[in-house]
Parts: C-alpha cells; sequence; structure tokens
C-alpha cells in the first residue's frame, strides 16, 4: 500500500504525464490496485457517484466520451501539497482543471486517504457536471 501519498499520472494523446510526487513510504501492500472508470458525457459524469476503499490505491480514469471539451479538476485530489500541474495545452492555460478533448482520456493514480472528494467540469456552461467520490 502507498501510505500518505498521492501519484497522479496523465494520459493524454497517447503519452503519460507524471502529475505529482510521491510523498510516502511504500509499505506491505495488503490490498490490490482498485481501478474505476469515468465517462465525461455532455453535461454530465458517469457514474456521478463512486466508492472506493481507502486501504488500497486507485486508477481513475476519465474518458471524454462527448461531443464537447471537458475539463477535469477535483482540488482537494489535484492540488495537493508539493505538487505542480504542468499545462501542456493552449487551452489548458490559465484554466485550474485538466482539459479532455473528445476521445481522449486522463488516469490518475492515487492513494487518498478517507474522505469525500468531488469532481467537476471546469468548462463554461458546464456547471452541473458535477460528481462525489467516497473513500471509505
Amino acid at each position: 500500500m502507498i501510505a500518505n501519498s498521492m501519484t497522479r499520472l496523465i494520459s493524454v494523446n497517447g503519452r503519460t504525464v507524471t502529475l505529482g510526487l510521491v510523498v510516502a513510504t511504500l509499505l506491505a501492500c495488503d490490498g490490490s490496485m482498485q481501478t474505476v472508470s469515468i465517462n465525461a458525457e455532455d453535461f454530465r459524469f458517469t457514474p456521478d457517484l463512486v466508492r472506493v476503499r481507502a486501504s488500497a490505491p486507485l486508477t481513475l480514469s476519465v474518458y471524454n466520451a462527448g461531443r464537447e471539451v471537458h475539463e477535469f479538476d477535483s482540488p482537494i485530489l489535484m492540488y495537493a501539497p508539493k505538487t505542480s500541474l504542468p499545462k501542456d495545452t493552449p487551452e489548458s492555460a490559465g484554466s485550474p482543471g485538466i482539459v479532455i478533448r473528445p476521445g481522449e482520456s486522463l488516469r490518475l493514480v492515487m492513494a487518498p486517504p478517507a474522505g469525500t472528494y468531488l469532481y467537476i467540469c471546469r468548462r463554461k456552461g458546464h456547471a452541473n457536471m458535477t460528481g462525489t467520490l467516497i473513500v471509505e
């Protein structure tokens, strides 16, 4: 298990970019990697409620299955201390989230502590595009 840490990977256009630093010690693994897939559709996330165990690392994949560009953001998950987020595209400049174009996907690998985390789309007009990740 990765204790008190969060490693972030983003896969855009077939390449993987590390978005954070591992800030903790690796311990004996008592659980397997959990995988959650979320679709960003036009104006909604499916599913919009996800529950996972706090005892195992998590791979969160977000696929843009819609026609619109989406901007995935989860302030507590993505902006932990000592984390820097690169802005890979001109579209991302000045925006807090990660832009996901139609047909592209985002992959985050993390070990979040127990809690409730909101994820949202930051694009104008997508205000109701939200979801919740519950780590128990």
